[in-house]
């Protein structure tokens, strides 16, 4: 007679980067669970995303647009590929700036682990919490307490009645200060916060995963980049869950991952829970947020190379990834830019 163990039979999805190796998609080997799955990408022949062997794990079945009231109700779930209708087919309110809330995604509660061995960044998740070592920041409260799902914003903010609201067809708000940000974002209720970086990281750790690769704008789209004013909210809103162009179809168009829009390019955000004081990046997993910098972890990455050149190094800690030097370039490492003032 024997026994088993209940951890072992909870599935994890990991990779690892190797840091040593400059090709954003050769760098990354697939860990534990996801062993032998097929990457997802788009197939820009096509115009259709291709979800390899991802469509049906947890974090993609059940990540859903939904409409959601000021004191966080779920007041109904958008069709996923035409946000103009509720699932019954009438219409919604995705671009009503008199609806009581905004247009939100969401992310079923995932466990995550973040490690560095050897030259190796490494990353795993779960929808069960396999040990100590899984943790939960996007999903966590103040309070410590873990909730079963999280809501993040489907478009960009815009400034509608002094406050930031994720709905369709309106401007992106730019050119505020970072008070002002959090004002308007908190003006919907107790529960609204600008975007942090708990939110950021695990969406971005979710995409290396499902692609296997540093490069998201070859796997998922380019986004929109260049120099023209912002696109407005709301131009994917009938291309379902993932959707983008490639840089070859157009640099001018948005892009799209778990519902949420432009979540790069179109316009700069900037990220509760991140920040580079006086040339440290510091960083803080839960709210509450701050503009100062108290309660947060010092990393002690000091951010070097060419000021808004591409990073090369990155580390891999319990927080999220964060880059720290910029002498990479657009097809090689993470492929990303770096921007920075010590």
């Amino acid at each position: 007679m024997g026994m088993t163990n209940a951890v072992s039979s909870i599935k994890r999805y990991g990779f690892a980067i190797n840091k040593n190796d400059s090709n954003p998609a050769t760098r990354f080997i697939y860990l534990y669970d996801a062993m032998g799955m097929t990457p997802a990408a788009m197939n820009y022949a096509t115009g259709k995303f291709n979800y390899g062997s991802w469509g049906d794990v947890w974090f993609i079945k059940g990540n859903k647009p939904c409409m959601v009231k000021s004191d966080g109700t779920i007041d109904y779930y958008l069709k996923p590929d035409d946000y103009t209708k509720k699932e019954d087919g009438t219409a919604s309110d995705v671009a009503n700036t008199s609806y009581g809330g905004n247009a939100m995604s969401y992310i079923p509660l995932v466990w995550i682990k973040r490690w560095e061995e050897g030259k190796y960044e490494c990353f795993s998740c779960c929808q069960t919490q396999y040990d100590s070592d899984y943790k939960a920041y996007a999903h966590t409260r103040a309070d410590g307490s873990v909730m079963d799902y999280k809501l993040i914003a489907m478009f960009e903010g815009s400034y509608i009645s002094s406050k930031m609201r994720s709905l369709s067809g309106q401007t992106v708000g730019v050119s505020q200060t970072a008070a002002t940000e959090i004002s308007y974002a908190t003006a919907n209720g107790s529960l609204w916060y600008t975007q942090s970086f708990s939110e950021w990281s695990m969406i971005a750790d979710l995409l290396r995963l499902i692609s296997r690769s540093d490069d998201a704008q070859t796997a998922f789209g380019y986004g929109r980049g260049g120099a023209s004013a912002a696109l407005a909210t709301g131009t994917l809103n009938n291309k379902g869950q993932f959707f983008g162009y490639s840089a070859a179809q157009s640099t001018v168009n948005a892009v799209k991952v778990f519902h949420i829009e432009n979540f790069w390019g179109n316009a700069w955000n900037r990220i509760a829970g991140l920040m580079n004081l006086s040339g440290k990046i510091y960083t803080k997993a839960i709210p509450p947020y701050n503009t100062t910098g108290s309660g947060y972890t010092n990393t002690n990455l000091v951010p070097a190379g060419t000021v808004g050149g591409y990073a090369n190094l990155t580390k891999m800690t319990e927080h999220g990834r964060v880059p720290y030097n910029a002498a990479g370039s657009a097809t090689t490492y993470t492929c990303d830019g770096f921007w920075f003032n010590n």
